[in-house]
C-alpha cells in the first residue's frame, strides 16, 4: 500500500500543469478581418482594393475560422500554435490594407515600403562589380520598420552577400538576426569563413534610423564598423583566421553580383519589410565625423568615391527603371512594394 501511494504522489506530482491559453487574438482579429471583407470596396481603380488581394483575405479568414474551431474543440495545447495564427493574421491585415489603390503621380513626394516578408518584394540594384567593394567602402541608408519587419533566422536589408561556387563567401550585407543588427562579410580564401557583428536593434517602431556600415581593410584595429543614427554602434577588429592560424580577409565579389535591398539575392528566405531612403555605397571608409555629416548631406552624384546614389523620396516615372544620381546604374522595385504619399 505504502509503495503504491508513493507511486500515485509521484504522477502527481511529476504531471505537467495545464497551460492557460488566451485565444483572444485570435477572436478579435477575426472580427476585424471580417469587417475590412464587409465593407471594402472591390475593383481596379483608385479608392478600391484588387479583388486577388481580397480573395487572399477571405482564404486567410477561413484559416483564422479553422485555428477558432481547433482552439474550441481543445486542439491547441501551446502557446506557439495560438500566436503562429496570429501572426498569420496579422500579416494578412497588413497586406490587405496595404493594397489599397491611390495612383500618385511621377514626382510626388513619397516614402517607399517594400513588402519583402514572404518573398512579395525587393529593390534590385541591378549587376555591377564595384557594388562589392574593395579594401574600404561604405554603406549609408536610412531605414524604418514597425514590429514583426522579419520572421526567420536573417532578415536582410541591403546585400551582395554570395560565394564563388567553392565555399568561399564574398560580399557584404546589413541585416537583422534575434534581436541584432548585424554586418556580415564574406572573408577568406579558406571557405566558410565570415566576419560579422552586431548588437541589439533599435526598437522605435515607424521611426527612420540611419545605419552607416564602415570598412577598411588598412586599419590595425576596428577594421568593422557599424553607426546608428550618428553615433559609433559598434566595432570589431578582424580575428577570424583559417586552421593554420592566417587571418582572412574580406573577400569582395569577383564576378558582376545582385545588390539587393529587403531580399538577400542568393538566399531568397532572408528577407524583411520596411521602408528606405537615402541608400549611398561609397568606396572609402568614412570617419566618425562624415558620418554624422552624411546625416544632413544630400549628394548631387559627383561627389569623389560615390559609388552609386537613390534617393526614393519621390515618385519615380518607370519603377522598373530608376536612374542613381551618378547616372552609371539603374534600379528596379519588384513585386509588392507601396508609395505612400508624404502629408
Amino acid at each position: 500500500m505504502l509503495l503504491l501511494a508513493l507511486m500515485i504522489f509521484s504522477c502527481k506530482r511529476d504531471s505537467p500543469e495545464k497551460i492557460e491559453l488566451d485565444f483572444s487574438c485570435l477572436s478579435s482579429q477575426l472580427d476585424i478581418m471580417q469587417h475590412m471583407i464587409d465593407t471594402a470596396k472591390i475593383g481596379d481603380v483608385d479608392g478600391t482594393f484588387p479583388k486577388s488581394n481580397a480573395d487572399e483575405l477571405s482564404t486567410a479568414i477561413l484559416a483564422l475560422k479553422e485555428g477558432l474551431s481547433k482552439a474550441k474543440a481543445g486542439m491547441l495545447v501551446l502557446p506557439y500554435e495560438v500566436n503562429t495564427y496570429c501572426v498569420a493574421a496579422n500579416k494578412a491585415i497588413s497586406s490587405f490594407q496595404g493594397s489599397y489603390q491611390i495612383t500618385l503621380q511621377p514626382g510626388t513626394p513619397a516614402e517607399l515600403l517594400v513588402h519583402g516578408i514572404d518573398k512579395k518584394g525587393y529593390i534590385d540594384f541591378g549587376e555591377s562589380s564595384a557594388y562589392g567593394g574593395s579594401n574600404s567602402f561604405t554603406v549609408e541608408s536610412w531605414l524604418k520598420y514597425d514590429a514583426g519587419f522579419f520572421e526567420f533566422a536573417i532578415g536582410d536589408f541591403i546585400s551582395t552577400f554570395s560565394h564563388d561556387g567553392k565555399g568561399v563567401k564574398q560580399g557584404w550585407m546589413i541585416n537583422f538576426s534575434g534581436s541584432n543588427l548585424r554586418t556580415t562579410l564574406g572573408v577568406g580564401p579558406q571557405a566558410d569563413r565570415v566576419l560579422e557583428w552586431g548588437s541589439a536593434y533599435p526598437t522605435n517602431y515607424g521611426q527612420w534610423n540611419h545605419i552607416v556600415t564602415v570598412y577598411d581593410g588598412s586599419a590595425t584595429s576596428d577594421q568593422l564598423k557599424m553607426y546608428l543614427n550618428g553615433n559609433l554602434f559598434f566595432s570589431k577588429t578582424n580575428d577570424v583566421k583559417d586552421n593554420g592560424g592566417v587571418l582572412q580577409q574580406y573577400q569582395p565579389n569577383t564576378r558582376n553580383l545582385k545588390m539587393w535591398a529587403f531580399m538577400e539575392p542568393e538566399d531568397n528566405n532572408r528577407n524583411m519589410t520596411g521602408y528606405m531612403k537615402k541608400f549611398r555605397l561609397w568606396s572609402a571608409a568614412k570617419s566618425a565625423q562624415e558620418v554624422k555629416d552624411l546625416m544632413q548631406k544630400e549628394v548631387a552624384g559627383n561627389e569623389p568615391n560615390l559609388i552609386c546614389a537613390w534617393d526614393f523620396t519621390t515618385v519615380p516615372t518607370n519603377a522598373g527603371s530608376i536612374p542613381d544620381k551618378t547616372g552609371k546604374h539603374t534600379a528596379k522595385l519588384v513585386g509588392v512594394y507601396k508609395w505612400k504619399r508624404l502629408n
